[in-house]
């Protein structure tokens, strides 16, 4: 191999080199666009998801009020009967003294006493009832909220992270092809194909 030869092929592996160097460069700069948009998305997603957080602390803080208001009504009730089964058990021993006074005053009493358990088992009751149908109400509102909160999150927080993972994989077969990865025979590519199209 004479002189001039030698030259020209150092020149050529030169230009290989060069040109090489320069393919890599593209390919770095383009992968750092491809990470910054990344990390955009991923701080799309995050004020995304913050505000579903937000949304759903409310719902569990309301929930968490009425279960300690029904609380404090059914200690009410508890009380009020109570009061009432001691008002009776009382009245009941007068009633015992009052026999040998006089059936009419015995009979004016017990009626007396019978419209007062009445009323106040109605009170109760009515009570009772409106704290039920409340708690029902708050239940029915809270599931909505929370199948909309659901449907917020997979719309908002698992898509993104599909397409995330989708361009992650394409990504990753990008290099692959670029830095001269192992090739994949024809029918595997294919059959990695559907199932990253899937």
């Amino acid at each position: 191999m004479n002189q001039e030869t030698f030259q020209i092929l150092v020149a050529i592996a030169a230009a290989i080199i060069t040109l090489s160097f320069i393919v890599q460069a593209v390919v770095f700069l383009k992968l750092y666009g491809v990470m910054k948009k990344m990390q955009e998305q991923a701080a799309n997603l995050q004020k995304k998801v913050e505000p579903v957080i937000a949304k759903v602390e409310p719902v569990v803080q309301q929930v968490q009020a009425t279960v300690v208001g029904v609380k404090a009504t059914i200690e009410k009730i508890n009380i009020q009967a109570k009061e009432t089964f001691d008002k009776v058990a009382l009245e009941s021993r007068a009633i015992a003294a009052a026999v040998s006074t006089s059936s009419q005053e015995i009979s004016a009493l017990a009626r007396h006493q019978a419209e007062q358990i009445s009323s106040t088992l109605d009170l109760t009751t009515t009570t009772l009832q409106r704290q039920v149908m409340e708690m029902d109400g708050l239940l029915t509102r809270t599931q909505q909220r929370i199948d909309y909160t659901t449907v917020e999150v997979q719309s908002s927080v698992l898509e993104p992270v599909r397409e995330l993972t989708a361009l992650l994989a394409g990504l990753r077969r990008s290099v692959e092809v670029l830095f001269g990865g192992r090739r994949k025979p024809i029918d595997r590519s294919y059959q990695d194909d559907e199932m990253f199209i899937g």
